[in-house]
């Protein structure tokens, strides 16, 4: 080696960190003292490269301390020492940082244990927030009142859609059950409003009215007293009066070859106490022609449903809004005029609903959650969980997500009633988009006639409700508009009635 150069340590090492190579004189080396019980926090150079603790591969196990001190090659510098009280700090690797370094060079340890506490936080959170939602869901569950579906021997049930499609079968019911006589007294209950919400896989939402004078076939079904029927033909709301949801829901599948996937019911009090949790809702009426009052229709005022209106925009709370969407005498189409009604209402109810004056205020909100559950009644295999696609949907009901339809029927009469017919051509043609047909369907033939509903269902007598009650003046048929479905038109819930009639309203 060259005179006066510093002795070079292993490959890879800095060669200032390396203690020089001691010269020791010839005869017995001095003995070498036990490390102490504490050994540094890093060894250098590692013990298992060779190298003892005077940097010389001598093969001898032991490390002392290092005094911090490069030395001139005296023997009490620049080298490790025995006595770790000198040169304070033990060595460490030089590539890492140390105690005394900056902490943005430190390892992040800190950083992750914080992001971990944090992540733990929040996944406890979540866990808190779903196991509420999951309590007030199971909470407003248990006030909502289930009804079991039977199907006897001989119902044939359509084949499910399928792919993500749904059908829901929203039925009003026209029960009197705890109004005190307000809406006067019926024996039983009818379904006044029947709608099958189609809820198709490509994200469209289809409201399908059906009038309840609507003359169908009433499938084979077993009464309360356990007496058999056959099938027979009626008006679509004796299947409700007759034989329940169950023989309701048969009837309607009978009629689309549509397998409905839920039920869902309501009754009179639920819907006058949602509207009133509401604080109200704005309607809208137009003015009938001139020639229709002459023959004594009236749309303002009905002593059977008890509405009183004016002609423009209304606003309603809970008994007005129902006498609204019950009339049905007076109007130029009877039961279809008050199908628009409905589907007005839906619109602007649902609105009403989605608006952020009730999702921000909880008192109003859980105030509709309330008087809507209790008066619900569900399918048994039906829990409210089941309907959140609907909820979803249902939304956008006021930006033309939803589309109401009727299925298309005409006036007739049959077996001395006034009653809405069916075509079969029109509709096939208006079921199929929805994944339906009219197969084994027909308005004649050899099935007798049930004597069901009300014999006057268009104001008394076989009449729609015109003066003298008779069909005189009237068309011979009146079509239902189904090609096109109408995109459902929903009028500002608060704006204030101006008296002018404005587009979306109806009759």
């Amino acid at each position: 080696m060259p005179p006066g150069r510093a002795p070079r340590g292993p490959a890879g090492r800095d060669p200032r960190r390396v203690p020089p190579v001691e010269n020791w004189p010839a005869g017995p080396q001095p003995p070498r003292r036990r490390l102490a019980a504490d050994p540094p926090t890093r060894r250098y150079p590692d013990a298992d490269d060779g190298w003892d603790a005077r940097g010389t591969r001598d093969g001898r196990d032991g490390q002392a301390t290092w005094d911090g001190r490069y030395g001139d090659g005296r023997p009490d510098e620049g080298r490790y020492r025995k006595d770790r009280s000198v040169g304070g700090a033990p060595p460490t690797r030089i590539d890492r940082p140390g105690a005394d370094e900056p902490a943005a060079a430190r390892p992040m340890g800190s950083v992750r244990r914080a992001v971990t506490v944090l992540a733990a936080g929040l996944a406890v959170l979540v866990l808190v927030l779903a196991t509420a939602g999951w309590a007030v869901l199971r909470h407003y569950d248990g006030r909502v009142g289930h009804v079991a579906l039977s199907f006897g021997p001989g119902i044939e049930r359509p084949a499910p859609a399928g792919g993500g499609t749904q059908n829901i079968l929203l039925v009003g019911s026209d029960s009197r059950a705890g109004t005190n006589g307000e809406f006067g007294q019926t024996d039983g209950q009818r379904s006044d409003t029947t709608i099958l919400a189609h809820l198709d896989a490509n994200g469209s939402t289809t409201l399908i009215s059906f009038p309840r004078d609507l003359w169908v076939t009433i499938p084979t079904y077993t009464d309360s007293r356990g007496t058999r029927h056959a099938a027979q033909r009626s008006k679509l709301n004796a299947a409700f009066s007759y034989g329940g949801p169950s023989l309701l829901v048969s009837t309607i599948e009978a009629l689309t070859s549509i397998r409905v996937n839920h039920y869902v019911q309501i009754d009179f009090v639920g819907f006058q106490g949602m509207t009133d949790a509401l604080g109200g809702v704005t309607v809208c009426i137009r003015e009938l022609p001139a020639e229709l009052k002459a023959r004594g229709f009236d749309n303002l005022h009905d002593r059977f449903s008890g509405f009183s209106g004016q002609v423009g925009e209304n606003r309603l709370d809970g008994a007005q809004a129902l006498a609204f969407v019950r009339q049905r005498y007076g109007l130029p189409e009877s039961d279809l005029d008050r199908i628009r009604r409905q589907q007005q209402f839906l619109g602007v109810i649902f609105k009403r609903i989605a608006s952020t004056g009730t999702l921000l205020n909880p008192s109003r909100l859980i105030n509709v959650v309330d008087a809507a559950t209790s008066a619900l009644t569900l399918d048994d295999r039906t829990s409210l969980a089941d309907l959140r696609l609907l909820a979803l949907r249902m939304q956008s009901i006021g930006s033309g997500g939803v589309v109401f339809a009727t299925v298309p029927a005409t006036a007739a009469s049959r077996a001395g009633q006034s009653v809405l017919l069916p075509d079969p051509a029109q509709l096939t043609e208006f079921l199929k988009p929805f994944g339906g047909d009219t197969s084994g369907q027909g308005t004649t033939g050899a099935l007798p006639v049930l004597p069901g509903g009300d014999a006057g269902s268009f104001g008394g007598a076989g009449s729609f409700g015109g003066a003298g009650g008779t069909t005189a003046g009237l068309p011979a048929t009146v079509p239902v508009s189904w090609a096109r479905p109408v995109v459902a038109h929903v009028e500002a819930a608060d704006a204030p009635a101006t008296g002018a009639a404005t587009a979306g309203c109806t009759y």
